[in-house]
């Protein structure tokens, strides 16, 4: 008898995730204590036999400041002097060669962040003293370019939230810069002007085309060097030099926004802020010299950090839950992910996810999305994805799926994915994706169906569908659709809603109904699956010999299949003939089922009748039957055996 077997795919996590979590995920410590060192070399090379040189000075100006997400514990600067968030070297040995330089801090970075709990009007109206150099523009930085200004104003148009606006601006250059590690970006800062024209850079290029689109639109923004921890593939090390951005919200501060990252509003606890500055043109050490015919060769600053201890872990305050449309669907199918997102803080808050699915599972469109959400808020965003339709139909699989944010927060489900469910097709699944996501009192609307999982065909059945306001604001003209029967319903606080329709039970198979409800508050789409079941029907093969031998192998093979898409119920199988009957019995014929019977030849005549009988019931325990009668001449090989086969033959003939 066939085997049903099960198989299952593993998901192959996003390399980033993978990593993070085996180090226990860096993201979502309250606290790190870090040692950072900073080594660089200098060296003087004479140019000639007379060449002299009198004293040489470099001053390091990536030094690590106290704020309020960071603390500088102890610090080594060997020869060097701090002055002013800089350290200061100075050779005066009169020697040629080379000159190290450098210094070693131990630092507490903190999970902390500049709150913006309250709407700040865009435009700005009242920049305060001394930060309108951060609104201008300056030499990498050229917020004056006329593109900057027309895509920087066509984002902002209509919004009268600054953090909104500086969340459309960085999502947008997240979106459409792609990270490249080309020779012209890595080795020199390209204007923000080039970047925008050629849509690709490194963190450095991302960071000075959002200042200069937050400076066209006068919003105080400026360029921040440190390091920070990544689990990226592109990276033979984890920690590496890194740029961000920070914006200045009046009344609150400066807050920042790390385009790279996804991180908006916040940057994580394992960034190390070393300075910030008008533009990132700005050198990262300084060299003077005195002397005569005297070069100077300068290599590339290294940083390199050790994690010393790891403090507490923070409570993620951005809740994710998953759903998924179809648990269980056919090869081929669409299928739909919703990801839920809730800020639980008192402050604005945006959060980056993606979705992580085996490769066999095609996801449509752009996976990585930015969520901006007020205080409190909650958001829906979708995933559509299609099953493959090439696997094993006796088969089924199970594919897991997992939803992720840019701190490696995550939640996980799965579907499984079997022949003859349900098939969504692409159009069916757009119409349940909710556009835009900004509707968020969706989810304080209910919508039920008294529909039944399963139907008979040609069954008269009326289904009762119900909205009802389960949250705290009266809702006014909401188009209410129930299968294509729409009407204009209003629902205040606490009330309900009812619409009635017919269901057609003549289409067999799988079947959606598609329930929607939508105003200018919500946007909320359903859809409910049921089976119309028709008369199960099977079709029976029996294969056997045409002669059988006396005393030898007598066997019969028997295939089954269903030829209707309802599966026949409590089958029974039973093989009689010549003093002999085997039974076989099968709880569901979901799928071919082959039964092999091995029959006793010591009581065939010279013809042997035999009866094949099949008996099934439909779920509602209506029985059905099937009979195929089967021939076959028996023969015997000895004298013995064709007297015996003689003798069976004339006792069957009295019976008779």
């Amino acid at each position: 008898m066939k085997k049903y077997v099960i198989a299952s795919i593993l998901l192959l996590l996003a390399p980033n995730l993978a990593l993070a979590e085996g180090d226990n995920n860096l993201y979502l410590y309250d606290s790190l204590e870090l040692q950072l060192d900073v080594t660089g070399v200098v060296e003087l090379v004479p140019e000639s036999s007379s060449s002299t040189v009198k004293e040489l000075t470099a001053e390091l100006k990536l030094f690590p400041q106290e704020d309020y997400r960071q603390k500088v514990l102890g610090m080594n600067t060997g020869a060097g002097e701090v002055k002013a968030n800089t350290v200061l070297y100075t050779w005066n040995d009169k020697k040629f060669g080379e000159k190290d330089f450098g210094y070693s801090a131990n630092i507490n970075t903190y999970n902390e962040r500049i709150k913006v709990e309250f709407k700040v009007p865009f435009p700005l109206q009242d920049i305060p003293d001394g930060l309108s150099t951060y609104t201008l523009p300056s030499e990498t930085i050229d917020s004056e370019n006329p593109e900057i200004i027309a895509k920087a104003a066509e984002l902002a148009e209509g919004e009268d939230d600054v953090f909104k606006v500086a969340f459309k601006l960085a999502s947008w250059v997240e979106e459409n810069v792609k990270y490249d590690l080309n020779s012209l970006t890595s080795k020199a800062s390209q204007k923000a002007s080039w970047v925008l024209e050629n849509k690709e850079g490194v963190c450095d290029e991302m960071t000075s085309l959002f200042v200069a689109m937050a400076r066209s639109q006068g919003i105080p923004a400026r360029f921040v060097s440190g390091v920070s921890y990544t689990t990226s593939g592109l990276f033979n090390e984890n920690w590496q030099p890194h740029a961000w951005a920070e914006v200045y919200f009046p009344e609150v501060g400066w807050v920042s926004f790390d385009i790279a990252f996804g991180e908006y509003g916040y940057v994580d606890v394992t960034h190390i802020k070393l300075r910030d500055s008008v533009d990132s043109i700005e050198p990262a050490t300084k060299f003077e010299w005195l002397g005569k015919e005297v070069s100077l060769n300068t290599g590339d600053l290294k940083l390199n950090v050790n994690i010393l201890d790891k403090i507490g872990e923070q409570s993620e305050e951005i809740q994710l839950e998953q759903e998924i449309l179809g648990k269980v669907v056919d090869l081929g199918s669409y299928n739909l992910i919703k990801g839920v997102v809730k800020n639980n803080a008192g402050y604005y808050a945006a959060t980056t996810l993606q979705l992580a699915v085996p490769k066999e599972i095609n996801i449509l469109g752009r996976n990585k999305r930015t969520i901006l959400l007020a205080p409190k808020e909650v958001k829906e965003t979708y995933w559509i994805i299609k099953a493959p339709s090439n696997f094993n139909p006796n088969y089924w699989y199970t594919f897991p799926t997992l939803i992720y944010n840019e701190k490696n927060v995550s939640v996980s489900d799965e579907f499984k994915v079997q022949k003859g469910n349900i098939i969504y097709s692409e159009k069916e699944v757009r119409q349940l994706v909710v556009i835009p996501e900004d509707k968020t009192y969706s989810r304080k609307v209910s919508l039920s169906c008294n529909l039944p999982k399963e139907l008979f065909q040609d069954e008269e059945r009326k289904v009762n569908c119900t909205i009802k306001n389960i949250g705290n604001a009266n809702l006014d003209q909401v188009n209410f659709c129930v299968g294509g029967v729409c009407e204009f319903v209003d629902l205040p606080i606490n009330q309900y809603k009812v619409n009635q329709i017919k269901i057609k039970t003549d289409k067999i198979g799988w079947n959606k109904l598609m329930v929607s409800a939508e105003n200018k508050l919500i946007d909320k789409k359903v859809g409910f699956e049921y089976a119309v079941f028709d008369t199960p029907e099977l079709e029976l093969k029996v294969n056997y010999p045409e002669t059988i031998t006396f005393g030898g192998d007598f066997k019969v093979d028997l295939s089954m299949n269903k030829t209707s898409f309802s599966a026949p119920q409590k089958v029974k199988v039973t093989i009689f003939g010549a003093g002999f009957e085997q039974k076989f019995e099968l709880e569901e014929l979901k799928e071919p089922e082959d039964v092999s019977a091995e029959l006793r030849t010591d009581r065939i005549s010279r013809t042997n009748k035999y009866q094949v009988e099949v008996k099934w019931e439909d779920k509602a325990g209506e029985q059905y039957s099937k009979t195929q009668e089967i021939i076959v001449a028996g023969k015997g090989n000895s004298l013995t055996e064709k007297a015996k086969i003689l003798l069976n033959s004339l006792l069957g003939v009295f019976a008779g």
